[in-house]
């Protein structure tokens, strides 16, 4: 663990991180929103002919998702380290590999309430950022406060609806797809450089 440094300007250090990484992380962000959305509408038009298909190419998603979740807590200097962001990486990856692991034909209602549960995390996660962005006086922080608000209402939804079919869940994952989606693509347009 790295103790605090009254010396060390966090600042700065943080400020000079964002502003050298954000060109790649907005085309990362719109491209991985674009990938969801289109994987989403995928989801939503072919229940059940492409569950398989779809079923990997979420699982692929997700895994990556949570990866770059790890990777960019693990990157941001410590003082400024979000919890919820790893935890929603972690959640992803959980879910992508699970995914992965089980049949198509597993019981819904059990994905259905790890979904819920990720949908939640990722809402919070998404409404920490928000606030981060209104600390630096980013503008356009109200789209990440308005898609965290969303996340949650749509996880909570999801944890009280009972899940028997394969198309139901297809019809859940297709909302959250578009939903994480639209949610990273409007993050990526509107992040933008810290001016000091």
């Amino acid at each position: 663990m790295q103790w605090f440094d009254p010396q060390h300007d966090y600042v700065n250090d943080y400020i000079d991180t964002w502003n050298n990484k954000i060109r790649s992380a907005k085309a990362w962000m719109i491209a991985l929103g674009v990938v969801l959305i289109v994987a989403g509408i995928a989801t939503a038009v072919a229940p059940l002919s492409m569950y398989a298909i779809i079923q990997g190419i979420i699982a692929g998603v997700l895994i990556v998702r949570g990866a770059s979740n790890i990777v960019g807590y693990v990157q941001t200097p410590e003082f400024f380290r979000n919890g919820a962001t790893l935890a929603s990486g972690i959640l992803n990856a959980l879910l992508g590999v699970l995914f992965l692991a089980l049949p198509a034909t597993f019981t819904a209602s059990t994905l259905g309430f790890l979904l819920a549960f990720l949908l939640i995390m990722t809402g919070i996660e998404r409404l920490s950022f928000a606030r981060s962005m209104r600390y630096y006086h980013l503008e356009n922080s109200s789209a990440g406060t308005a898609m965290g608000i969303v996340n949650i209402v749509l996880g909570v939804v999801l944890a009280f609806t009972p899940l028997f079919t394969s198309v139901v869940l297809s019809y859940l994952m297709a909302a959250y797809l578009v939903v994480a989606g639209i949610t990273l693509a409007v993050e990526g347009v509107t992040i933008k450089r810290i001016e000091r």
